[in-house]
């Protein structure tokens, strides 16, 4: 036998170095033998290989001008056959990712508790097939053209996915859907539009299969912004292609749905379209979905309003009012005299553009009452937009409900909407701080004396002091009030402290345990606090302490409603009744000893504080 049939009978030179070797190995020794070969072996070396192979490897040995300048290029030369085997390896992992899915005690079913049912971890299974889809995206065009296999598209791949998932976890484990992210979203769409493209067929052909499969898919949804981003960089030509075909097919059953509903990507994506090939439609779309999203009012009125159209641009506010309101009642309306607009609407924006877009709406408002010669609704108007950038700043709203030239109603509801609302905003239900049974609902209390008295110039610092000691007294009569005064007695006597007692806090265990501060700061604390200041003296501070002292045994929680046996809370509170009234604290500690001896836990806990 020859030495090549002995060689061919254990497989080539080649197949034996990669069995026996390293990789680090196989490296050392590639690159010894290009250091002895001469060129001209070099030359008859690569002509024996394919044509892609000999150009991947002399770009390798002869880097351009360029790679040798920068030293590192940024994309090493590959061969077609080590792509091809690349996107094979990725296709396996693919499928191995599927497999696991499919078992039904695989590593994709999670259980938090023991005692709690197992569900299926979408978001991990998500996550896996993105990482993989992260490594095909830069593959796709290649692989396409030179027919990689395996050929699979990714649609029939996410098809199958489904149905293996499906049908290989348990019935009762419902799979409510999962989202791709932008990798594995954007290599469905590129391999859809080169199989389209390779079909000679246009954009729209493109939009209506991709339309097409999403109705296929039961689970797999995909991802928004990549869909948008992908349609809105093909050719100028495919796009115009797309908005002819969904303007002519926008009310078949295909498409009407989505196209109406603005949180669709092919809203999105169609409402760009009409944006840019025919932005006089744009307006008009933007209105008909102004129901569904506010904020597409704003440039419709913006419009309207550069044209002058005062009467138009009123009939748009209401319609976005509506909308940002949600009245949907015929009876119910809002106007600028009535109420402050962010009082009417809750006050939730969960993002600044949402606040920047109502101020927008507001100065619109504000123009197109102008333009319309409504003085009133005008200057009504500035006070809205004052207390929209001001509403925590009291000197700058007193001073707009006194400078603003409004009509004396328009003036008081403005004023009683914003007192109303710093007055909601400070304040803290205490629903678990039950007293004394039945709950007697505080509905005016001293933050707003305090403002009214700032106000109204007959009123002042000693009718607010009078309402307050006359509250004080009320409370001991009527002990219903205690519940819910808890909260607005903490806020006073925090204000108070830290307006009177800058040095030093002379109840330091009261101070922390029973009012606690740090729960109580609000946005207008500095003008609420500088107010109050001026409208009372330290007396105020002294009559409120006295209050606390008599009556800060009522507020001690109760023994008996300890969450899982712990005491510390009751233990704290007993240390800041000891401290500011002593008498108070022995009687009440007498009364434990009898009702609570068994209770061992809250004994350590007040042994632990000296107790």
């Amino acid at each position: 036998m020859s030495k090549q049939e002995q060689g061919n009978s254990s497989g080539s030179v080649g197949d034996r170095i990669l069995a026996a070797l390293t990789e680090q190995e196989i490296s050392q020794l590639l690159d010894v033998l290009f250091a002895v070969l001469s060129n001209e072996t070099l030359s008859q070396v690569l002509a024996q290989l394919q044509a892609n192979t000999q150009e991947t490897v002399q770009q390798i040995l002869t880097p351009s001008q360029t790679d040798i300048q920068t030293e590192v290029t940024e994309e090493q030369p590959v061969s077609l056959a080590k792509l091809a085997q690349t996107w094979s390896q990725l296709w396996q992992e693919w499928n191995e990712i599927i497999y696991e899915a499919a078992e039904e005690e695989g590593r994709y079913i999670e259980q938090e508790a023991s005692w709690e049912q197992p569900y299926f971890d979408t978001y991990t299974l998500v996550e896996d097939l993105e990482q993989v889809a992260a490594q095909m995206q830069p593959l796709i065009h290649t692989a396409f053209k030179h027919g990689f296999t395996p050929d699979n598209d990714f649609a029939s791949a996410l098809l199958e996915a489904e149905s293996e998932i499906s049908n290989g976890i348990p019935e009762w484990m419902h799979i409510e859907g999962f989202e791709l992210e932008k990798h594995l979203t954007a290599c469905f769409l590129e391999w859809e539009w080169l199989t389209i493209q390779d079909e000679g067929k246009d954009g729209f052909d493109f939009a209506l299969q991709i339309r097409q499969w999403e109705n296929r898919f039961t689970l797999v949804s995909l991802e928004r912004s990549a869909i948008i981003d992908f349609f809105t960089k093909l050719s100028d030509p495919q796009k115009q292609c797309i908005f002819a075909g969904l303007t002519a097919d926008r009310t078949t059953p295909l498409w009407q749905g989505t196209l109406d509903n603005i949180h669709s990507h092919w809203y999105q994506v169609y409402i760009n379209l009409v944006h840019q090939y025919k932005p006089e439609q744009y307006l008009e779309n933007l209105r008909t979905t102004i129901p569904q999203k506010w904020q597409n009012g704003l440039l419709v009125i913006e419009d309207l309003l550069a044209k002058q159209d005062y009467i138009e641009s009123l009939t748009v506010i209401e319609e976005t009012l509506n909308a940002l309101l949600k009245f949907k009642q015929e009876d119910r309306s809002w106007s600028p005299e009535t109420s402050l607009l962010f009082t009417e609407n809750g006050d939730c924006y969960t993002t600044n553009e949402g606040a920047e877009s109502e101020k927008m709406l507001l100065r619109y408002y504000q123009q197109t009452a102008q333009g319309l010669g409504q003085t009133e609704r005008m200057n009504a108007l500035e006070i809205q937009r004052i207390a929209f950038e001001h509403r925590y700043d009291w000197s700058v709203m007193f001073k707009a409900f006194a400078e603003v030239p409004v009509s004396n109603p328009t003036r008081q509801a403005l004023f009683q909407s914003w007192r109303d609302y710093i007055a909601r905003r400070t304040r803290r239900q205490s629903q678990s701080f039950r007293l004394f049974g039945g709950v007697k609902t505080v509905e005016t209390w001293w933050l707003h004396w305090l403002i009214n008295s700032i106000a109204s110039s007959k009123k002042g610092a000693t009718w607010f002091q009078e309402e307050i000691s006359e509250w004080l007294e009320s409370l001991l009569k009527d002990r219903r009030q205690l519940s819910e005064a808890y909260y607005i007695l903490r806020l006073l006597t925090k204000d108070l402290t830290e307006i009177h007692q800058t040095d030093r806090k002379p109840y330091p265990n009261f101070y922390q345990v029973v009012i606690r501060p740090n729960e109580l700061s609000t946005a207008d604390e500095a003008s609420r606090q500088g107010y109050l200041q001026d409208y009372t003296s330290k007396d105020l501070w002294e009559q409120v302490m006295v209050f606390w002292t008599a009556q800060l045994h009522n507020f001690v929680p109760k023994p008996e409603n300890a969450q899982k046996s712990d005491y510390t809370n009751h233990a704290q509170w007993m240390a800041a009744l000891k401290e500011l009234n002593p008498q108070a604290y022995g009687a009440l500690l007498a009364q434990w000893k009898t009702e609570h001896q068994r209770r061992r836990n809250l004994w350590k806990a007040m042994g632990e504080l000296g107790l």
